[in-house]
């Protein structure tokens, strides 16, 4: 992530993601959408070669149920952008080895380690029923910012079988115990 992603990140609670990023965490998005855009293409296709077709009953549906699936994921997809926000009065130096024993628990591999962020991913076996996640670790004064989603370096994916969720609450609760 660069600085203005921080930053932005930070600021909204939001991650910001890459062009590249944004295509492989919505391409589900993408696809759905593809189905009913085809069948309008070729309909106005149709039209202006002077042969127009009325839509039938059948091509309604392929374009209304693609449509409310796209849009359906897209916010489900918007909505794990979200940083879960914890407040901690730990300094940076005591969070070290609350994620270091977390990230070894959980085989994270870290890939982006500074005082502003760390970014690590996950490499599971291919009967997971996941293609990786990555876990993306924010440091702001006093609160710490956790997200963990399907990894955008991988294939698109909308499911991880429970992993994000794992991710981010295991860290959560370690926080919370030494916060204590």
């Amino acid at each position: 992530m660069t600085n203005e992603q921080i930053k932005y990140s930070i600021e909204t609670g939001e991650m910001k993601l890459g062009n590249w990023d944004k295509f492989t965490h919505y391409g589900i998005v993408g696809f759905l959408f593809f189905i009913p855009a085809m069948f309008i293409f070729f309909h106005l296709q149709d039209y202006f070669q002077g042969t127009p077709r009325p839509f039938r009953e059948g091509e309604i549906w392929f374009m209304i149920i693609p449509s409310i699936l796209g849009l359906l994921f897209y916010r489900l997809q918007r909505n794990r952008l979200k940083f879960k926000s914890i407040d901690t009065n730990l300094t940076r130096e005591e969070f070290d080895p609350i994620i270091e024993k977390v990230a070894n628990e959980l085989e994270w591999t870290p890939y982006v380690i500074n005082k502003k962020i760390i970014i690590a991913k996950t490499h599971p076996s291919f009967f997971s029923g996941s293609w990786g996640e990555q876990i993306t670790i924010l440091f702001d004064r006093n609160r710490i910012l956790v997200n963990s989603i399907c990894d955008p370096d991988k294939k698109s994916s909308v499911v991880s079988m429970g992993r994000n969720k794992q991710n981010m609450d295991r860290l959560i609760e370690e926080i919370k115990k030494a916060s204590r």
